[in-house]
């Protein structure tokens, strides 16, 4: 049998330790990258390119700044506010607003419950944009699923296309309905010419539609 020189045996555990330790330390890296921020009374930046996980807050704001990575966005009591260029999967707040610059990313949704969602020029958001109750105003801004309101006007504008449905919610049980009814602001729905609903349009309240006849959009069903 022929021997092992044990200066080779030497030389390859030597080279399997620098590869692994390679590793880890890339690993390690990317780990400190994309670490998770979480506060409470208190806003969160994120400063330009930085890469960072989920970022939750309780009672603050969330604020990315350009070219800026991120995972999962939460707050409850603040808004959202992502530069251009930023890429993250998904950004959700109670009682705050979404404000989207151009560029942007969402692999996931944004959704509020109080506040408005406003987007910017060559964002993409690959899931679907929700309020309860607030404004939704997208421009130049493509949506993979449904948009969804209860309370809130809408506007599609500078070519924005939603491949989905648009879906406009009454938003309350039977029992209350009338009340509230009488007491709710009229909601305004606008799309321009150069803009699409590639889905229906289901409304389950009383709004006013100002759609362009160049419009692209799907059937209009009326639920109430």
């Amino acid at each position: 049998m022929r021997a092992i020189n044990p200066k080779i045996r030497l030389s390859t555990a030597t080279l399997i330790a620098m590869v692994l330790g390679s590793y880890l330390y890339s690993a390690s890296a990317d780990a400190a990258e994309m670490r998770d921020i979480s506060r409470v009374n208190r806003g969160i930046h994120v400063s330009a390119e930085e890469r960072v996980g989920d970022i939750s807050s309780v009672n603050g704001g969330i604020d990315l700044a350009g070219g800026a990575t991120a995972r999962e966005l939460s707050t409850v009591n603040g808004g959202i506010d992502l530069d251009d260029n930023i890429t993250i999967e998904y950004a959700e707040t109670v009682n705050g607003g979404i404000r989207v610059g151009e560029n942007v990313t969402v692999s996931g949704s944004l959704e509020t419950v109080n506040g408005g969602i406003r987007t910017g020029a060559g964002t993409v958001v690959e899931n679907r944009v929700r309020t309860v109750n607030g404004k939704i105003q997208l421009r130049n801004t493509t949506v993979g699923e449904n948009v969804v309101t209860s309370n809130g006007d809408i506007s599609f504008r500078n070519g924005s296309i939603v491949n989905g449905d648009l879906l406009v919610a009454n938003g309350r049980s039977n029992w209350c309905s009338r009340l509230w009814r009488s007491h709710r602001r009229h909601m305004n729905i606008t799309i321009d010419a150069s803009s699409a609903v590639r889905g229906d349009i289901h409304l389950y309240r009383e709004v006013d539609l100002y759609i362009d006849d160049a419009a692209e959009v799907g059937e209009i069903i009326r639920h109430y």
